[in-house]
């Protein structure tokens, strides 16, 4: 394992993790401008170079590929090569979007790299069939690494011609290693939720199940938005010995303030910690989130020549992350709130995203002598059938009875934002 520690360099684990806020301190006292002095987003007067290294700190954009900004995820990369280098198993990563998935897996692929192995990734869509996962894996593989063709009329791209003409089979990945010069083959799959055909994951699970019965010298990621490894890849009970299954929780509060002292530190921009808290509040454990803050708070107070996050930084940073949100939220919560009109149903929704959650973001819906409690907070039946119907909010099935999530991830960071800037 010495190449995670060379990866992850001298960062000390965190000794405490940070807990959420309690719900009387998730509602920040924001102070902002009044209507007309409203401050505006000064990011586009920045010069070019502060505005590349803003967006090299904070990314909320892209996925992070720095083993030196990703944080919190120590554990999880130490757990994926365990199950890879020592365990010879396939690993499934799954989880809400805007958790660092993909940042994570990033880091697996540079590691692995720098190990030797052979890494090929591929990115699916709805219509990707098997044959088109496989081949763009062997695509994505240097043709330096092949040794043996299959096909030799010279077709295709990368090791493709590491394959077989024609529809593709379990047997076709198993055999692959011993085509190319490496020792192992990592192949990477992201985004395997997007895949709509059944037929398709089957064989992938057949495939896993085949290539560990041989020993092959293949080792399977696959990535997906997904609330657990059955709905990602399908119930095969016999291939559950071969797969480490990995949900990707939430960050602590202490690791969202770390991203933003860290990303501070860079920039030369400093958050103080009335401004951290307000952050970590908003963001409760969502990367995304906090990266999405960082940025515009920071180019805001750049932007005005400043070194320190003022109030107004702040406040225009979450009022762009609101006016730039997804326009399904806000048409959502216009609906619900009947246009903000519907006091009571504000409160009930910013109850449930202030509320008791656990580290995936799931929070219980239960009757209490007669007193509905929705993540800890009293609200009434018909605000719960109204928020189910308009499909604000799903089931988690696979935790068990009562247990919720946002259908959004997004919805209760939009919730919340919406308040602190209207209170």
């Amino acid at each position: 394992m010495a190449f995670v520690s060379r990866l992850l360099g001298r960062r000390e684990p965190l000794a405490t993790p940070g807990q959420h806020l309690q719900q009387s301190e998730l509602r920040p006292s924001l102070p902002r401008a009044g209507r007309a002095g409203r401050p505006t987003f000064g990011s586009a007067s920045l010069p070019p170079a502060k505005q590349q290294t803003l967006r090299e700190v904070f990314t909320p954009t892209r996925p992070q590929r720095s083993a030196r900004r990703l944080v919190g995820r120590q554990p999880e990369l130490i757990r994926i090569f365990r199950a890879i280098a020592v365990d010879r198993a396939h690993v499934v990563l799954y989880g809400e979007r805007g958790r660092g998935k993909t940042s994570l897996v990033n880091l697996v692929a540079a590691a692995a790299r720098s190990s030797g192995y052979m890494v090929g990734r591929f990115a699916c869509s709805f219509d990707s069939t098997f044959d088109d996962i496989v081949r763009g894996l062997a695509c994505d593989l240097p043709a330096s690494f092949l040794a043996v063709p299959a096909i030799t009329d010279g077709a295709g791209e990368g090791c493709e011609a590491g394959l077989p003409i024609g529809k593709l089979q379990p047997r076709d990945i198993a055999a692959l290693p011993g085509r190319l010069t490496g020792r192992h083959l990592l192949l990477i799959i992201d985004e395997f939720d997007r895949v709509e055909d059944p037929a398709t994951r089957t064989r992938f699970a057949d495939t896993i199940k085949l290539v560990s019965d041989r020993g092959a010298a293949v080792s399977f990621v696959i990535v997906g938005v997904s609330d657990s490894l059955e709905e990602l890849l399908g119930r095969h009970p016999s291939i559950q010995r071969n797969i480490l299954g990995m949900p990707l929780p939430l960050l602590t509060d202490a690791e969202i303030e770390e991203i933003l002292g860290e990303g501070g530190r860079e920039a030369n921009i400093e958050f103080p910690r009335p401004m951290r808290a307000v952050i970590v509040s908003l963001a409760r454990g969502m990367p995304y989130i906090a990266q999405l803050l960082g940025l515009h708070a920071a180019a805001e107070a750049a932007a005005r020549g400043a070194t320190v996050i003022g109030n107004q930084d702040l406040y225009a940073a979450i009022k762009r992350a609101v006016d730039e949100a997804d326009p399904r939220l806000t048409v959502l919560y216009e609906r619900l709130t009947k246009r903000g009109r519907d006091a009571a149903m504000r409160d009930a929704l910013y109850g449930i995203a202030a509320g008791e959650q656990d580290k995936f973001a799931r929070f219980v819906v239960n009757d209490q002598g007669g007193v509905l409690r929705a993540a800890g907070f009293r609200i009434s039946q018909a605000q719960w059938e109204q928020i189910l119907e308009l499909g604000a909010v799903r089931p988690c099935l696979s935790a068990g009875p009562g247990a919720y999530t946002f259908a959004d991830p997004m919805l209760p960071h939009y919730v919340l934002m919406r308040e602190a800037l209207e209170g």
